[in-house]
């Protein structure tokens, strides 16, 4: 028997703690005309205020997760979500390009400290036999925080600068930082998880194992996948449907929330027994086809946002059902930020390589359908790593 029910009502609020510090990435796709003609940005700088998170995660994320291992998940989140918004406030009085870059690599660092320390507080919120559950559910904060930031960010920019912007996504930050903090205070590790503690070397070990490994391999490939489809279907929806850019851009935000729906529906499924591997098969394979019909040249605009749609809701299976398998790759449960850090590394370095590999392709071969290979290629390689992870045999936490 469980010694603790699950909260649900502390589980949100530590979810709405990773969608919170996801603000700052949904606040910068409508931001950047304003930001190109008042500190004029190079398209190139336009592109690092973009992906600066990104480089920071695929190169110290791991490292960051052993500093929330090391001094408590709670007092690092809560820093995390500090130095994130003060960066937004000091981001908003800016008056140069590069003092802009500056404060967003302060903004990423803040990210990642928070995004790897929630699961180890889910797992303390959560009763054992909702575990899986609850961190399936962690896997939505993403798309969460930065679809609803994209979907406000356009009617602010409407009545407002994009300072003004940068300093209310800041505000939200601080303000749900509160309820965080009231409620990690009340969550207490077991007795056997306080007894262990790990060194760095230890740690960093643990992180690194088969397991870790291939759970980051998989988030690696569906993060280029699902940064692919988001990142360019409003110029496919207008070079090949002839939406406007407005509504390209509102469809997109849409489309993202299927994710979330994804998600979210993952997280029902984890705890009426639905297994991880029979989950990431079926969104490899919904991803597959939603990105095949997606790029390809002749078809609707209404059928393609389907498609799209369909590709972002299956996808929803991916990251969620990964969050669920950590503990059971972990040797102990003051290990789990450290492999939550290295998903969000994994997640990176996709979210890198995935978008300038399509880019490339289509540039070089004139049409849009060349990343369909590409596409159905990493499918192909996340399923393959699911099936071999779902054969390791290793000890739950």
């Amino acid at each position: 028997m469980d010694k603790i029910e699950t909260s649900w009502l502390k589980v949100a609020v530590l979810i709405g703690a990773g969608a919170a510090v996801a603000l700052q990435i949904g606040k910068v796709p409508a931001a950047l005309p304003a930001l190109q003609a008042e500190l004029g940005l190079s398209l190139v700088q336009s592109g690092w205020v973009v992906a600066i998170f990104s480089v920071l995660a695929a190169g110290i994320a791991v490292f960051l997760g052993t500093v929330s291992d090391r001094f408590g998940p709670l007092r690092v989140a809560i820093v995390g979500m500090v130095v994130t918004a003060a960066a937004g406030i000091l981001g908003g009085f800016v008056s140069t390009g590069n003092a802009l870059l500056a404060t967003r690599v302060i903004e990423g660092l803040g990210f990642i400290l928070t995004s790897t320390s929630m699961p180890a507080l889910i797992m303390l919120a959560a009763a054992e036999r909702n575990r899986k559950s609850s961190l399936a559910l962690w896997g939505m904060y993403m798309p969460l925080g930065s679809g609803i930031m994209l979907a406000l960010s356009g009617p602010l920019l409407l009545y407002f600068d994009w300072r003004v912007l940068w300093w209310f996504t800041a505000l939200l930050i601080l303000l749900i930082a509160v309820p965080v903090h009231l409620v990690g205070r009340t969550l207490t590790k077991p007795v056997a998880a306080q007894t262990v503690r790990l060194d760095f070397g230890e740690t960093l070990k643990s992180a690194l194992g088969r397991g870790p490994v291939l759970l980051s391999v998989i988030f690696s490939v569906y993060a280029a996948q699902y940064l692919i489809v988001a990142g360019f279907l409003p110029l496919i929806l207008i070079d090949l449907n002839g939406f406007t850019p407005f509504l390209a851009a509102l469809v997109s935000a849409v489309v993202i929330f299927c994710n979330v729906l994804g998600n979210g529906f993952s997280g029902w499924l984890h705890n009426h027994g639905f297994g991880f591997l029979s989950l990431v098969l079926v969104g490899c394979f919904g991803m597959a086809v939603g990105g095949t019909l997606v790029f390809m040249p002749d078809i609707a605009g209404l059928w393609r946002v389907v498609a799209a749609a369909g590709f972002c809701g299956f996808a929803g299976l991916i990251p969620s059902s990964l969050f669920s398998e950590m503990p059971r790759h972990s040797k102990h449960q003051s290990v789990i930020a450290t492999i939550s850090g290295m998903l969000v590394q994994g997640a990176a370095i996709g979210q890198l390589a995935g978008p300038p590999i399509a880019a490339g392709l289509v540039a070089w071969y004139g049409d849009w359908s060349i990343a369909i290979p590409v596409m159905l290629v990493m499918a192909i390689t996340a399923a393959v790593s699911a099936i071999v992870l779902s054969r390791l045999h290793v000890a739950a936490i």
